[in-house]
């Protein structure tokens, strides 16, 4: 992604430099995102006029553009126009695909009082007035940010492992969840619907393309997100602890913002932490799939 203002690209280049890997890879991933067109390119730089940090230019246009302020916002992930690079063809997306996604609950429970062994008797009796007390909080959130989520069935053989939830954030690359305090656990929901309710919901708002590749200006500056080739079906996220990845991948896309019901809660669980991953060689080693997933061997060389 190329700047047309001279002082946000040498803002992207001077981050290259940074003493901290985390800045490195997001650096990186301006570097060589290619799924942003010119038109939505344009749209972000008309943001913070006098800043000459692309960071905060692209926090801004985040808040205003792709998330928005009320749910009757058109973000520009599903702007058609804006965002043709990056939207996915309804032909893509099977209807009948089971997703996931994981979310951070802590603060949801403080917000409406529920202690998290009361939220996980819930679940187990299937009490669906207040598992629908806690997902109306995420269904209350103003704004229509998309969601990042992967398909079900590239992680389902993690889930039934006892520590399915290390694995699917390593997994899943959700490296924003690190650092932790092991002397308060984080506690989480995974969340699973399918691709038809997406679609449903996101028809009602008049979107008929509501599935997109994920880029750097819906990654808020995850320095675990990678960009994907132009062209590709889909992103993949990148897996934070196995060395010399060479399966498959999970596959990672952005769905227009769901409604979410109880039924969606499929677990509750907590977290006690682990130690924090290496993110540049992750980032390196997904970069290594995705030029062999893609076939193309320069995708991710800065300067090729």
């Amino acid at each position: 992604m190329h700047f047309d203002r001279d002082e946000l690209n040498a803002s992207v280049i001077s981050s290259l430099k940074s003493p901290k890997a985390e800045n490195r890879c997001i650096g990186r991933n301006f570097m060589i995102e290619e799924n942003v067109s010119d038109r939505r390119r344009f749209d972000v730089e008309a943001f913070l006029p006098r800043s000459r940090n692309h960071l905060a230019v692209t926090a801004v246009y985040f808040r205003e553009s792709v998330q928005g302020r009320s749910r009757g916002h058109l973000s520009s992930t599903f702007d058609a126009l804006k965002n043709h690079l990056a939207i996915l063809p309804e032909s893509a997306i099977d209807p009948s695909w089971k997703l996931n996604r994981l979310e951070r609950i802590d603060g949801i429970l403080e917000m409406i009082g529920l202690g998290f062994e009361e939220l996980k008797k819930a679940h187990e009796r299937g009490d669906n007035k207040r598992l629908s007390k806690f997902v109306n909080v995420f269904n209350n959130f103003p704004g229509n940010r998309p969601y990042f989520c992967v398909v079900n069935s590239d992680i389902e053989s993690l889930l039934g492992k006892g520590d399915w939830l290390q694995r699917y954030i390593d997994c899943v690359g959700l490296y924003h969840h690190y650092p932790y305090d092991p002397n308060e656990p984080a506690l989480f929901a995974l969340m699973e619907y399918s691709a038809g309710e997406i679609i449903q919901q996101a028809r009602a708002q008049g979107i008929e393309r509501c599935f997109a590749l994920p880029t750097v200006l819906e990654s808020r500056d995850n320095a675990a997100f990678c960009p994907t080739p132009r062209s590709s079906g889909s992103g993949y996220a990148v897996n934070l602890r196995e060395p010399n990845f060479t399966g498959s991948g999970v596959r990672e896309m952005l769905h227009f913002r769901l409604d979410y019901s109880w039924e969606h809660v499929i677990r509750v669980e907590k977290w006690s932490g682990a130690d924090l991953p290496d993110v540049e060689p992750a980032g390196e080693n997904h970069l290594d799939f995705l030029r062999r997933e893609s076939g193309r061997d320069d995708f991710g060389i800065i300067g090729a």
